[in-house]
């Protein structure tokens, strides 16, 4: 069953989803620059010296992950509540992550928003991804929240 067939997970609101003002849309942003700048990330990410051994190790089948990275950006972004998974219980299953680890990841992130999203678009990406990897990170390597950016997944 996918969260798609879960009528208990659909709609359901993650924390990280909250807009990074309250009342402002998502400017140009639809599900299809969703999935050309995840697409995009992933290829980027299989290609780094860094994050890309990380993933071959634990990404058996991409085209079971990039769906499921479709649906997370689609909730983080636009509030579809599509994502019904727990990034956290995920990302703990990952031994010998490291701090450089994350800020390889963000910077591969930025530079791929940069590169794909307009301008207007940027901030509701990269946002949330500096909040996530601040407070992953902060959870996994030092067993507590972050707290330069004030807000938790």
């Amino acid at each position: 069953m996918t969260p798609h067939d879960d009528p208990d997970h659909v709609g359901r609101q993650l924390p990280l989803t909250a807009s990074i003002r309250p009342d402002a849309p998502a400017p140009l942003i639809d599900e299809a620059m969703i999935r050309t700048l995840v697409d995009t990330f992933y290829e980027d990410v299989r290609d780094d010296p860094t994050l890309g051994p990380i993933f071959a190790r634990h990404v058996a089948d991409w085209s079971l992950h990039l769906p499921k990275m479709y649906d997370f950006w689609s909730t983080v972004v636009l509030r579809t509540g599509r994502y019904a998974g727990r990034p956290f219980e995920s990302h703990q299953r990952l031994p010998g992550l490291t701090a450089e680890d994350f800020a390889r990841w963000l910077d591969l992130w930025r530079h791929t928003v940069a590169r794909v999203a307009p301008e207007a678009a940027r901030a509701a990406f990269t946002v949330p991804a500096e909040r996530m990897a601040a407070n992953m990170s902060a959870a996994l390597l030092r067993g507590g929240p972050a707290k330069s950016y004030g807000s938790q997944f």
